[in-house]
């Protein structure tokens, strides 16, 4: 499966002013998106006069100047790729280098490890302004930015630096640091380099004039196809009526400049510690008022985007549709890392698991062509879309029962993927009985590890012995694998104590008295459960006829009412199920005459398999028996404990 490339979105922080927390806002939002969510972050740092993310590093003490200096960064950055570009030309690094080596040359990782990590892929690097060697400020004369845009050659070398990096596939978010005012190097960050724009202000009057003034620019250049979103910082706390007013002022002064309405709903509080420390807030602390502000402009500046998990689901969606696995499969990822983004994938297993719930809903016919558990495990890539669903889907509650129901799909598609997931769903709720027995089923039936379902038996025996259906399974599990009769028998009758009508439990118990030489208890059990069983469930009534005909034929009787009704739902037809008449008849050996052992087999094999019905016309006795309509009367359906 060939890997689909992360697409990279570039949002520029621009404001007119400083000294209204844009770096820092900045910061914190790329700490929020590369610790939090897990993805690939870059900073950019443009504010190349007064370059201060460029300072960033977490690891080192807060220092003031008083107790020691930050180490100057000598990292190459955006100045050294610009001037070397401008010098050299189509042999300069930003054309000759491999995205790969242009990061690694020019950008520096960031310790994230203090921010909580649910995804731990994330990271976050940073394109300092450039190397502060003592020329820095000499180079950044000589490339003059302004003169490279006025000459023709400024807006192609930004939008080549723009496409190394994003067709890179190394990040999924560029943030980048603008100049303050109206610079050309301003408007290079929120024009070529911007795919949205953060704008910061504050609500004294130079800052709504100015940032006002950048709007209609800004407008007129772009005509209007930016989308923008406005933080005000710092807000004050009190001064209620005056604030009320100067953001009343600032609305209408926006709306005018952008000729449409401005949300100031995003606003960062004014905190002492913006004025001291340049640390990110999140690295310090991830509550409270001011770690608030910053995860509402992450989560806005997202969903403003069109980043959300809803929006990546149906793009996922779209991408299975039409098998392209490797798309789908970056949109999920992408998509879990969102609010509410694995709580999606409920939604998706609700789609490829039951897709006849969703259809009759929906009013949609069957395709060969549906995203079904089944045909994802058959096409190419299909696999790994259901690898990533076994590992991120939510287990718990409220999500539990999604996650129960998948693990059953994947019995018969993929064991591997089944035992994983039963692993999970375990981890989480450890005395969960029903689980237990039925991940020691599956490992039975499914695994051949007897000796560790043997194991999970015991273990949800304890844990809820008087749970019906754990007690069923384990005596079925006795009975099948370990042959012990009377320990499946104890059992049975432990489940029978608890639910005395459950027709399934009377039945395995009646086929294992069989097997057990105990015919006279046998036949009432079957009985029992043919008077019980619902009318609906012909499989199983079908099931109970053959057993109940055999038990007759082994007691010297005629059994003939079984064999005829048996025949009238072999002729009706009937959903099978996996099931073994192994021991019955292998007890019947002997005591049935050859020829009648024959027929016995062949009548348990077109219980088993429809095809093999047509081998019964070889009997006389099967021809010349006359089908006698089922007299069953209808039950309630019987509910059970447990999973699966």
């Amino acid at each position: 499966m060939s890997e689909e490339k992360t697409k990279t979105t570039f949002v520029t922080f621009y404001s007119f002013k400083g000294g209204v927390g844009r770096s820092m806002a900045l910061i914190n939002t790329a700490a929020i998106l590369a610790g939090q969510r897990g993805f690939r972050v870059l900073v950019v740092d443009v504010d190349l006069e007064a370059p201060g993310l460029s300072y960033l590093d977490p690891s080192a003490p807060d220092e003031s100047p008083a107790q020691g200096q930050r180490q100057l960064p000598f990292e190459a950055g955006f100045v050294d790729l610009l001037t070397d570009a401008k010098e050299r030309g189509e042999a300069a690094d930003l054309f000759t280098l491999s995205p790969a080596e242009l990061a690694k040359a020019y950008s520096k990782a960031i310790d994230i490890s203090r921010v909580p990590r649910e995804f731990t892929d994330g990271s976050l690097h940073v394109m300092p302004a450039g190397k502060f060697d003592g020329a820095y400020a000499a180079r950044l004369n000589a490339l003059n930015i302004g003169q490279l845009y006025r000459d023709g050659f400024g807006e192609p070398l930004i939008r080549a630096f723009k496409k190394k990096i994003a067709e890179s596939g190394l990040y999924h978010y560029v943030l980048v640091d603008s100049r303050t005012g109206l610079s050309d190097e301003a408007g290079m960050c929120t024009r070529d380099l911007a795919d949205h724009l953060m704008i910061l202000s504050g609500l004294n009057r130079q800052n709504v004039e100015g940032t006002s003034e950048f709007l209609r620019a800004l407008r007129a250049t772009t005509e209007g196809k930016k989308t923008i979103q406005i933080i005000l910082s710092p807000v004050p706390n009190g001064e209620d009526e005056l604030f009320q007013k100067r953001e009343d002022a600032a609305k209408d002064a926006f709306k005018t400049a952008w000729t449409t309405e401005i949300d100031l709903s995003l606003q960062i509080p004014y905190h002492p510690q913006l004025a001291l420390t340049e640390e990110p807030h999140i690295f310090r602390r991830r509550k409270g008022y001011l770690f608030d502000s910053y995860l509402a402009i992450e989560e806005s500046m997202l969903s403003k985007l069109g980043h959300t998990s809803l929006a990546f689901y149906k793009k996922a969606h779209g991408s299975l549709r039409k098998k392209e696995h490797a798309t789908a499969l970056a949109e999920l990822q992408h998509m879990i890392r969102l609010q509410g983004g694995r709580a999606m994938l409920v939604r998706l297993v609700e789609e490829i698991a039951y897709p006849d719930r969703l259809r009759a809903r929906s009013g949609e016919e069957a395709t060969p062509a549906s995203i079904t558990v089944e045909n994802l495990s058959k096409e190419s890539g299909g696999a790994d879309i259901l690898a990533f669903v076994v590992e991120w889907l939510p287990v718990g509650e409220p999500h539990a029962w999604a996650s129960r129901g998948f693990v059953g799909k994947l019995w018969e598609v993929s064991p591997e993927l089944a035992d994983k997931l039963y692993l999970r769903l375990i981890e989480e709720t450890r005395n969960d009985a029903g689980l237990l027995a039925s991940y020691a089923t599956f490992l039975s039936t499914k695994r051949d590890d007897v000796e560790t379902a043997d194991r999970y038996y015991r273990q949800a025996v304890e844990i809820d012995v008087n749970n019906a259906y754990v007690s069923r399974s384990y005596a079925r599990f006795l009975a099948n694998s370990r042959e012990d009769f009377e320990g499946s028998g104890h059992f049975y009758r432990r489940a029978l104590e608890l639910e005395p009508e459950d027709a399934h439990n009377l039945g395995d118990y009646g086929q294992v008295l069989v097997a057990a030489g105990k015919l006279e208890e046998a036949e009432s059990k079957l009985l029992k459960a043919l008077e019980i069983q619902p009318l609906q469930e012909k499989g199983n009534v079908a099931e109970l006829y053959f057993s109940l005909w055999l038990v007759a034929r082994m007691l010297g009787s005629d059994g003939e009412r079984w064999e005829r009704q048996f025949k009238s739902l072999i002729v009706e037809g009937f959903a099978r199920h996996d099931w073994s008449f192994d021991r019955m008849l292998e007890s019947a050996r002997g005591v049935l005459s050859a020829e009648e052992f024959t027929y016995a087999q062949a009548l348990a094999a077109a219980f088993l398999d429809v095809e093999k019905v047509a081998d019964l016309a070889s009997f006389p006795r099967w021809t010349a028996l006359e089908a006698l309509a089922p007299n069953l009367r209808k039950a309630k359906p019987h509910r059970r404990k447990g999973t699966k």
